[in-house]
């Protein structure tokens, strides 16, 4: 017998290696002998590997987003020719938050209304479900169940499922109740004023009357923060204005007026942000409204979906590239992840602690000055 191994073998077991690039990262985790840090902690995903590196990507992506954000602009741009309501305040980063209904209905809600309280997002696009489960929150609660929960016995006792979550039917006739008399008055404000709703204006207004501090969409209408759902009838808000249709017809939505502003706010825009939670109209919309500027600026999705089916909603960020509704030169990041897991932990890495930092300062300011 040979007294050595094959030298094929040798030679492809160990074969050399090249130098890797300089300031590659090396892999390490978070060490808990440090004890329990929670900065420090999500700062080390960057280096864990597989998601959680993508997730330490998409903090950081996020933190540029909003230091550019916070970055004064110059008068005299495109912007001072834009009619009026067609694009936020003007800011060095326009940050267009997208996010599907199920996340509203989860605990995810507070995340967003938190962000939306304090003025740290700009546009905000969300389908019809990501209105109304905000709302009818305010008037009953959602529940903890199960994802094994039979459909037909929670059907008989009037339960609703949203994987696993149960909503009363009862919080949708309460809905009922409250929505109604604001159609009524919205038909007799076209009627008598000549007033023009569109899916924003209509999602201003709800957030006026709901008048709750629980709710995104009030803090959307004391913030002024534009509401784009273009499929604002897929959901318990279309069943409403159905019904509503019977009993007195005639209120008309506009989506032409609010493509235009939606549109408007990317393009006058000096640099975007993407921050997409889900997909489908969502992520498309806004990416589509990126496109009409050549791309947006930044980009972080989070979503589960892959994409081989040739979905949107699974595309990865490369081939918005493709399409111009991300630019060439970006450094856009998708995270495949449940959105429930991972955007707390994003916002508490970003916008809490741009907050916090900004407030640390504000006192330290007013306590020199006194």
């Amino acid at each position: 017998m040979a007294d050595h191994a094959p030298s094929v073998a040798m030679e492809s077991v160990l074969k050399p290696s090249c130098d890797l690039p300089e300031g590659t990262l090396k892999i390490r985790g978070y060490d808990f002998n440090q004890g329990v840090d929670l900065h420090a902690l999500l700062n080390s995903y960057l280096t864990t590997g597989f998601q959680a590196s993508s997730l330490g990507l998409a903090i950081n992506e996020i933190n540029t987003m909003i230091e550019k954000r916070l970055e004064p602009v110059e008068a005299g741009g495109d912007g001072d020719f834009i009619e009026a309501g067609e694009s936020p305040t003007k800011l060095g980063c326009t940050i267009f938050l997208g996010y599907t209904s199920n996340l509203i209905s989860s605990g995810v809600r507070e995340s967003i209304r938190y962000l939306v309280e304090h003025k740290m997002v700009d546009v905000i696009v969300t389908t019809a479900g990501g209105i109304e489960e905000d709302l009818i929150k305010c008037l009953g609660h959602t529940y903890l169940g199960d994802f094994s929960m039979r459909g037909k016995d929670l059907r008989q006792r009037g339960i609703n499922r949203i994987g696993n979550l149960l909503v009363p039917n009862l919080n949708y006739c309460k809905f009922e109740d409250w929505v109604m008399p604001i159609l009524d008055q919205m038909l007799l404000e076209q009627t008598t004023e000549g007033t023009l709703w569109t899916p924003s204006k209509m999602i201003h207004r709800l957030g006026k009357e709901i008048n709750n501090p629980d709710s995104v969409y009030y803090w959307a209408y004391k913030n002024d923060i534009p509401v784009f759902s273009p499929a604002l009838t897929d959901g318990s808000l279309g069943d409403m204005l159905y019904f509503h249709s019977f009993k007195k017809p005639g209120l008309v939505l506009d989506i032409v007026e609010d493509i235009r502003r939606m549109n408007g706010a990317a393009v006058f825009a000096k640099r975007t942000g993407m921050i997409i939670l889900g997909g489908g109209v969502v992520k498309h919309h806004i990416a589509n409204a990126n496109l009409m500027r050549n791309g947006a600026d930044y980009a972080v999705f989070v979503n589960t979906g892959q994409e081989f089916d040739g979905s949107d909603s699974g595309a990865r960020p490369d081939e918005a590239v493709s399409w111009g509704k991300i630019r060439i030169e970006a450094t856009p990041v998708k995270v495949y992840a449940d959105a429930t897991l991972v955007f707390p932990l994003i916002v508490a890495e970003t916008f809490a602690r741009h907050l916090e930092k900004q407030t640390a300062e504000t006192k330290k300011d007013q306590e020199v000055s006194s």
